[in-house]
């Protein structure tokens, strides 16, 4: 069995995923916000993206989402080695998204801070959450941790910092978990998730990059979102020296 079959390559597609979406929407799914205190009779799914790739795939998605009447959670990445949240290009994604009608939250880098206690943690939550909020112009209500490990699972009261812990035990309790983390199914494939009958509860975890136009493996998909990010700046560059007049001298 090659590796394309095995880690189920053409599931991970934006065809692919707008029919998840249908799929989940024809089961009976209703798309909401997190809500540990719903006594409704109903099948609930909250759809999440830890933004970590590329603003321009998760725009793309927050686009096809919104076609479906769909609203789903984003969680922007301050600290991150693939996009700068504070670049013009990607400033402009972001509210865009928000535009959308999308929720928003954050995605926390606890490693990039060294978290040593809760209260450092609060600390940081705090910055970072008021950096979202007063540059994007936007309410963020919950976050998630960056790269979870046992030690960062072992912080799970349901809120700090006045934002919900999406890796609170109470939401791990009530909610079953699927996720495309590293490219592949982690657990179990969503689509046969999303078939289960007995499922009333869940929580979608997919990450923008991991999704492109045709089938690849994990790694290419992560090299296509770094190579047009390149290609987008060599054109910046490219584009910007004749408007001010000044000379782009090559070999």
């Amino acid at each position: 069995m090659t590796n394309k079959d095995k880690y189920k390559f053409d599931d991970f597609t934006l065809e692919n995923y707008k029919r998840l979406l249908y799929i989940a929407l024809q089961k009976g799914f209703i798309f909401s916000d997190y809500d540990l205190d719903s006594g409704m009779d109903r099948k609930e799914i909250v759809w999440r993206h830890d933004v970590e790739f590329s603003l321009h795939r998760a725009y793309k998605m927050a686009v096809i989402e919104k076609e479906l009447g769909i609203k789903a959670h984003y969680f922007f990445h301050l600290n991150n080695q693939y996009y700068n949240m504070m670049e013009k290009e990607v400033f402009l994604l972001v509210r865009k998204i928000v535009a959308l009608g999308h929720y928003c939250g954050l995605h926390f880098d606890a490693h990039f801070w060294g978290i040593r206690n809760e209260d450092h943690l609060t600390e940081c939550l705090l910055r970072d959450k008021r950096i979202l909020e007063d540059y994007f112009l936007m309410e963020i209500r919950s976050f998630s941790f960056h790269n979870t490990n046992p030690n960062l699972l072992s912080l799970d009261a349901l809120y700090y910092a006045g934002m919900l812990n999406v890796y609170s035990k109470a939401v791990r309790d009530k909610y079953r978990y699927c996720t495309d983390s590293t490219g592949i199914w982690r657990y179990e494939r969503l689509e046969d998730v999303l078939l289960d009958n007995s499922i009333q509860y869940l929580q979608v975890l997919t990450h923008d990059g991991m999704w492109q136009d045709e089938a690849l493996s994990p790694r290419q998909r992560v090299l296509r979102c770094i190579e047009m990010r390149a290609m987008r700046r060599i054109e910046y560059y490219d584009t910007k020296l004749p408007l001010k007049g000044q000379l782009n001298i090559d070999d």
